[in-house]
């Protein structure tokens, strides 16, 4: 994990890597915890498939616009402060969410969006100000592997909780737990003070990248130029147009899978999960470094390959239920080689000023991919079945890597490269 930097070493490991990475696991297995369950929880009180997509994209639609704000807001405001609000909304809401009543669900979903964006999108920038730049690649692929792992934990261990309580309100109850031992970790993750912390990580970068980390570090004035520079990062938007389309296939698992797995009459569904998780693991075990080495092609083609390749495996599953299993290895495979990559390719270059907004901007692909997926995919279940779901995920993998070529292709990652 060790750096060569001039006359010394810097870990990627630094305690307040570890913490931050702590604290967004915690928020993103919750997540994966409402996802998991939450359609059933809609249907089990005369709600439909369609109701609970619906309710799905209240929660992205408001959180896209809150990413809009909090990159703003952490830029300006620091990131500590807004992450505890986040949080602290989060918990709130998540709790909020076992009054069984229809009507009131899609609000409790929209303000758990708020805070739920705020937190969010506040870990992920304090991650980029914590690793140095030329190890950026390996250290946002680390903290996707977090969320990966979460979702794919996330859900196996929601149903377990069901199944032994039958509880809904149990759930979110556990939910509300996690979130507040991210907020404890967070309430000690005093990193943006820590001065010397800063000095040997700005050493470092500067005896890899020479010139260039002066260059990513001080601000211009071309940014300040127009209020929607001020919110938006441009660099950060040809990875988060790409990253729209996977994210727009992933909606159709978070939101659909279970009830999937449950037409076809799967009943250990816990498996895809798991094997979802393991997958996400070796692909950051065996590619954590590769983006910071080479063109982020090199990343993109196998990974959008991978997950078309489970995307059809899903088409597949009800004539062989193996494949059903097989889908999650290779959607947990591909997801971790391809979306880190992007991810890096949003934020390694832009001051630090200015990682509230890259990461609000790449983030938003979540947010708008499975808000737009949720009404969609929701419409496909009710009317024309999984089969044309997931043939839709295919081509919505393929538009990405199509867009990948067109915006990154002959780009040799000058980047990454520490060598």
């Amino acid at each position: 994990m060790n750096n060569t930097e001039g006359t010394g070493q810097m870990s990627l490991w630094s305690r307040h890597y570890v913490k931050i990475l702590l604290a967004n696991c915690f928020v993103a297995t919750c997540m994966f915890f409402h996802n998991a369950v939450t359609t059933l929880y809609v249907v089990s009180i005369g709600g439909t498939a369609s109701y609970a997509g619906v309710m799905l994209t209240c929660f992205t639609v408001v959180a896209t616009i809150m990413r809009i704000v909090s990159g703003r807001m952490l830029d300006q405001r620091g990131r500590r402060k807004i992450i505890l609000i986040g949080l602290a909304i989060y918990a709130v809401a998540t709790a909020s969410l076992t009054i069984r009543f229809l009507p009131y669900l899609p609000v409790a979903r929209a303000i758990q969006a708020i805070g739920y964006s705020m937190a969010t999108t506040g870990l992920s920038v304090a991650v980029t100000d914590v690793v140095p730049v030329p190890q950026m690649g390996e250290g946002l692929g680390y903290n996707m592997l977090a969320n990966n792992v979460a979702s794919a934990l996330g859900p196996v261990i929601a149903l377990w909780i069901y199944g032994i309580t039958e509880s809904y309100a149990i759930v979110y109850y556990v939910s509300v737990g996690l979130i507040a031992v991210s907020f404890v970790i967070m309430l000690i993750c005093r990193y943006e003070t820590d001065r010397e912390f800063f000095a040997r990580k700005q050493s470092y970068e500067l005896a890899v990248l020479g010139e260039r980390a002066r260059m990513i570090t001080q601000d211009t004035e071309e940014r300040k130029a127009s209020f929607f520079a001020t919110i938006f990062e441009k660099k950060a938007i040809p990875s988060t147009i790409a990253a729209v389309f996977i994210f727009l296939g992933n909606g159709a698992v978070i939101a659909y899978i279970v009830l999937f797995a449950q037409t076809i009459d799967i009943k250990n569904t816990s498996l895809f999960f798991m094997l979802q998780a393991l997958m996400t693991i070796v692909s950051r075990l065996l590619f954590s470094k590769l983006s910071d080495k080479r063109p982020t092609m090199v990343s993109i083609i196998p990974g959008t390959v991978i997950l078309a390749l489970g995307y059809y495996f899903l088409m597949e599953a009800p004539h062989n239920h193996l494949l059903f299993h097989l889908a999650g290895a290779a959607l947990g495979l591909g997801a971790g080689i391809c979306t880190p990559a992007l991810n890096a390719e949003a934020v390694r270059y832009v001051p630090q000023s200015r990682r509230g907004a890259a990461s609000a901007t790449f983030f938003m692909a979540t947010d708008i991919g499975i808000g737009i997926g949720g009404v969609l995919w929701g419409a496909f279940v009710d009317r024309g079945g999984f089969r044309t779901v997931f043939l839709g995920c295919v081509i919505c993998i393929a538009v990405s890597l199509l867009l990948c070529f067109l915006f990154f292709s002959g780009k040799g990652k000058e980047a990454g490269r520490t060598e």
